[in-house]
């Protein structure tokens, strides 16, 4: 789970600014934090939304996130550049390192992971482990201004008397362009790899008109019925005007679908399916709209999706290709892969998606809020969301630390800050009138019962 991400000197953050998952003093909700059945184990929120008007800086902050995501988990050949851009509208930024931080929970540790960079090289990089009462440093690496790596270990990590040499040649075989965590994992070093992991498979960005890759559906279901029923379940709270869905296959071969990269994301993910062949792992082309199941053997199968609908007054029905549908409901079957995951096990998973509310109408952005919240209590789950959609902005939805604000100050500079910074009343209307139906138009949505298989 994430606890904390701050960034600093990167596209439009020049100061260090800070997102937290950290609960503030807020009572309302308390069931919108998660904690594990340890006593002292910390408190994180589930949920996250950044509001602010366009260009202040919010899919930057997701920007940032990917950045550090693709350059921990893909790493860098011999001489190639890092895409790292620092703030560009003071000349006093241009020539200096970005910074990123991450403290995140695996499992049941803690840790700190800090790297600064530029575009030709990593020029600090460390890893701590936090504990209850200290702070452990596990590595760090520092490249001096000739591209040589130093790497000093700290006391928590326990090496074989055969594996030190061989840790040691590796820390000083880090190329100037590589994070050392990267290269571990490269040169199959597994002292790191719940932090590796942590950005390879909890991490799942997601944006507007991206093709997403094969972490972004389900994991796997032990079949396509199961699969299409829980989609069924989340689809009558939409109030779509959808009766029924189906799934037709198509005889068309599935693998071609997929890029060689998405392909190897497939190999992996097959990999960590269960021995049980009647498990598939679910994948979806956003491009194409299809779903396309895979199974241990690499057997593709695509299907399209069918949406029902019911014409009352000629007693019929009628059956639509989803293309056929519109930009708001095929927004919805796009993310609703993300939301099924997010409700449906108990893995540890961080969905950030950027401009949640792109083609939906106000309340349903705060319908997918409020199913997340309602039906994912007690599991290590987080969704974080950007938008500009002022209907989230209601405090009997969400907490005041669940609420921040991104804006530009004078200098272009993005500013990021909570609205627990501002302790309002509960009684206050942060966002009034439009979702109280006081002009109509808002669509009628059912009560959030508890998803039977999201328990």
């Amino acid at each position: 789970m994430l606890i904390r991400f701050t960034v600093e000197n990167f596209l439009s953050f020049k100061d260090e600014v800070e997102f937290s998952m950290v609960p503030g003093r807020t009572r309302k909700h308390k069931d919108h934090i998660y904690v594990d059945d340890r006593r002292k184990d910390i408190r994180l929120l589930k949920a996250g939304v950044v509001y602010g008007p366009n260009a202040a800086g919010k899919s930057n902050l997701i920007k940032a996130m990917d950045f550090a995501q693709d350059l921990v988990v893909e790493g860098r050949r011999a001489n190639q550049s890092i895409s790292a851009i620092p703030f560009l509208f003071d000349s006093s930024t241009e020539a200096k390192p970005s910074k990123f931080l991450f403290e995140i929970k695996t499992g049941r540790k803690v840790y700190a992971y800090k790297f600064e960079v530029d575009s030709k090289q990593v020029h600090f990089e460390s890893l701590t482990e936090i504990r209850s009462s200290s702070e452990k440093t596990i590595f760090e690496r520092v490249t001096d201004s000739e591209g040589q790596t130093q790497v000093t270990h700290g006391s928590p990590l326990v090496v074989p008397e055969n594996e030190d040499m061989f840790l040691e040649f590796t820390a000083r075989g880090t190329r100037s362009n590589q994070l050392y965590l990267t290269e571990t994992i490269e040169r199959n070093i597994r002292y790191f790899e719940d932090v590796y992991d942590w950005f390879r498979k909890t991490l799942v960005l997601v944006y507007p008109d991206s093709m997403v890759d094969a972490d972004f559906g389900p994991r796997y279901f032990n079949n396509e019925d199961n699969f299409q029923q829980r989609y069924r379940d989340l689809i009558q709270l939409y109030d779509l005007d959808i009766e029924d869905i189906d799934l037709r296959p198509l005889e068309a071969d599935a693998e071609q679908f997929f890029s060689d990269h998405d392909k190897s994301n497939i190999s992996q993910m097959i990999s960590e399916l269960s021995e049980d062949p009647e498990v598939k792992a679910i994948l979806y082309n956003p491009r194409l709209k299809l779903f396309v199941t895979v199974d241990r053997l690499t057997q593709y199968k695509a299907y399209q999706f069918i949406t029902i609908h019911y014409i009352r007054h000629e007693d019929r029905r009628v059956r639509l290709e989803l293309s056929l549908e519109s930009d708001g409901t095929i927004r919805l079957f796009e993310l609703t892969p993300a939301l099924i995951r997010l409700l449906s096990s108990r893995e540890e998973i961080v969905f950030v998606v950027d401009e949640l509310d792109r083609s939906l109408h106000a309340q349903m952005t705060r319908n997918i809020l409020d199913i997340f919240l309602s039906n994912s209590v007690g599991k290590p789950s987080q969704l974080i969301v950007t938008t500009h959609e002022s209907g989230v902005l209601n405090l009997d939805l969400l907490r005041r630390d669940e609420i921040w604000f991104i804006e530009k100050d004078r200098y272009a500079a993005s500013q990021v800050y909570s609205l627990e910074e501002f302790a309002p009343r509960y009684d206050v209307d942060i966002q009034r009138g439009y979702l109280n139906g006081r002009y109509g138009a808002i669509p009628i949505l059912p009560s959030y019962n508890i998803l039977e298989w999201a328990k």
